[in-house]
């Protein structure tokens, strides 16, 4: 009798959640990498795992890596919720009522923050930039030329608290090229 495996994915009522990134990778479930768009292309390479590995947490490398080298499939790097870019995604908090909901999905800065960074509501962009409070309203939704000074030196406070690599993911994501050619070739 073979051994039950322990479930990748699982659904707590409000949309599934990768429980390890390491297992669905491997699984037919994920989505495969964008090799047709050059940019996706590029983020799929091991090589680019290895760097984000050695500057992350391995499980928020993974959905960062997963993430940058898929068009629309996105697991967000906070709740873990698996979904599509375009997707209408049932709200983290339940008490919020119909006007609300979509005021928050009528933003333009939800739909850009998905893409740049796979975070995918305003809660769970509050969570990962919860060691830079004062950068909340100025990052979200923003790439780096569109963040002022001012905002990138909250960005580059350290960390009060561990933040499961959230906070270096939410400032990572916002480079095009996440950083890493600073990081890993300051002299170029």
């Amino acid at each position: 009798m073979p051994l039950l495996k322990t479930p990748f994915i699982y659904d707590p009522g409000d949309g599934p959640r990768v429980k390890d990134p390491r297992a669905f990778l491997a699984s037919r479930l994920a989505a495969p990498p964008s090799l047709d768009d050059a940019m996706c292309a590029e983020f799929a390479e091991e090589a680019v795992l290895q760097m984000l590995c050695s500057v992350l947490p391995e499980e928020t490398a993974l959905i960062l890596w997963y993430n940058k080298s898929r068009r629309t499939a996105r697991i967000c790097p906070a709740c873990q919720r698996l979904y599509r870019l375009g997707d209408v995604l049932p709200d983290h908090l339940a008490g919020e009522n119909g006007e609300q909901q979509r005021a928050t999905r009528a933003s333009p800065y939800l739909a850009r923050e998905q893409e740049i960074s796979g975070l995918c509501s305003p809660v769970c962009f509050i969570l990962a930039a919860y060691n830079y409070p004062g950068a909340i309203r100025s990052t979200w939704g923003r790439m780096a030329e569109e963040l002022d000074d001012a905002t990138w030196d909250l960005l580059g406070a350290a960390p009060r608290a561990n933040d499961l690599g959230l906070g270096m993911l939410l400032k990572m994501t916002r480079c095009h090229d996440l950083g890493l050619a600073q990081l890993f070739f300051p002299d170029l």
